[in-house]
């Protein structure tokens, strides 16, 4: 007869062989009751770290290698409408002919620019051959500028492994992005877009989400604004002309704002529907504006990356031209209320080193930049107006 003690020893160990050898002999429901609580307990341990396998996974979706690698070049891609062309300044030339047969295109716009002064005050490092030793992180700018559908194929590029980052100007850039990165998911910074919750770019201003998040303004809300702007640095304005692209979201809402903070001043307004480049170098030659007209330029990506035929139209034919970006008024407009482009690329900037650090783009908020008014009294004289000192006092910039 065998010990008590022993003999529990050996149940036990029949017991074992027997849940062991599952797949040989019939199992006994403990053993499947063991068996199951063994698993279970397993799965328990195990869930935590595959759920954050899988958190994991989804967050560097939107971060390719080179993101944060603080060795590896950062490859910021810029996507926006153009070419964009640099007026010439041609004042109370009548008989000059906006629009020269091979006109200065912008390559060096604002907004990057301002994008590439603050990164480099960040300690980024552009990098060119004669920077390869300088301490920092290494970025390269690749900018492509095209039409609306010469911008997907580059944003497919991008979203493809041609760039970690896409800063994208203007809505249409931003819709282009969006649409191209919806299979391979990645950063995209806004330069600026009056409504980006309202054309579905971000969830909120506070909590974007998604992989986009940038720097909005208020450029078609402040269509109204520019109006009355207009008026009193002209006070004897009547008529303004304006002209955009049909069926264009951002310029067909500002041009509701133009009408009825014209109609509230007693100003006509004469729009225009353009096509093309062609279109508005016709509309420009066949003006004849009056000793009390103006130009209203629209925010309107066409109207934007043409804007030379407005700019040197308005100093030949000595009729006020209004611009709704800082710029515009550096190039020859009398004044220009609205965003700055060089303060928006800064601010991308700071959006660029904070994703490249680790941050994801849906937690960071979408930040407005304010409008800045700006005159330009060299174009105020060639135009023969003398700004009224109240206006002068209102601005946030002049030149001279």
């Amino acid at each position: 007869m065998r010990p008590v003690a022993e003999a529990k020893r050996s149940d036990g160990q029949q017991q074992r062989r027997g849940c062991g050898s599952a797949l040989l002999f019939r199992t006994s429901r403990r053993c499947r009751a063991l068996t199951a609580a063994t698993i279970a307990a397993i799965t328990i341990a195990l869930a935590p770290a595959v759920l954050s396998g899988f958190r994991s996974a989804n967050a560097q979706s939107l971060a390719a290698p080179n993101l944060t690698a603080k060795d590896k070049v950062l490859r910021i891609g810029v996507l926006a409408l153009g070419p964009r062309y640099v007026p010439s300044w041609h004042c109370g030339e009548t008989d000059y002919h906006p629009g020269a047969p091979d006109p200065n295109r912008d390559t060096q716009p604002y907004y990057v620019v301002g994008l590439v002064d603050q990164l480099k005050k960040l300690n980024y490092v552009e990098d060119k051959p004669e920077n390869a030793r300088k301490p920092g992180r290494h970025f390269q700018l690749i900018v492509r500028t095209g039409t609306p559908g010469q911008l997907e194929g580059y944003a497919r590029e991008f979203a493809s492994g041609g760039a970690d980052i896409i800063v994208a100007v203007a809505t249409e850039a931003v819709r282009v992005a969006q649409q191209a990165t919806r299979e391979h998911p990645m950063p995209i910074l806004m330069t600026g877009v009056s409504d980006p919750v309202r054309y579905g770019f971000v969830q909120s201003l506070a909590r974007p989400g998604g992989a986009i998040t940038g720097v909005s303004h208020q450029v078609v809300q402040g269509s109204g604004k520019r109006v009355e702007l207009f008026k009193e640095l002209l006070p004897g304005l009547k008529r303004i002309f304006t002209m955009h692209q049909a069926h264009y979201a951002p310029s067909d809402e500002s041009m509701v704002e133009i009408r009825d903070a014209a109609t509230r001043l007693k100003i006509d307004v004469v729009d225009r529907i353009v096509t093309s480049r062609q279109d508005i170098d016709d509309l420009m030659a066949n003006m004849h504006p009056e000793g009390d007209d103006g130009i209203m330029v629209v925010p309107d990506s066409d109207i934007i990356a043409n804007l030379d035929l407005v700019i040197e139209t308005s100093l030949a034919q000595r009729v006020a031209a209004f611009g709704v970006f800082d710029y515009m008024a550096m190039w020859g407009a009398v004044a220009a209320n609205g965003p700055s482009a060089y303060q928006a690329g800064s601010r991308v900037a700071w959006y660029i080193d904070r994703i490249s650090n680790g941050a994801k783009p849906g937690d960071l908020p979408v930040e407005p930049v304010d409008p800045t008014f700006v005159i330009n009294l060299k174009a105020a004289q060639c135009l023969g107006i003398t700004v009224p000192l109240e206006v002068l006092g209102q601005a946030d910039q002049v030149i001279r």
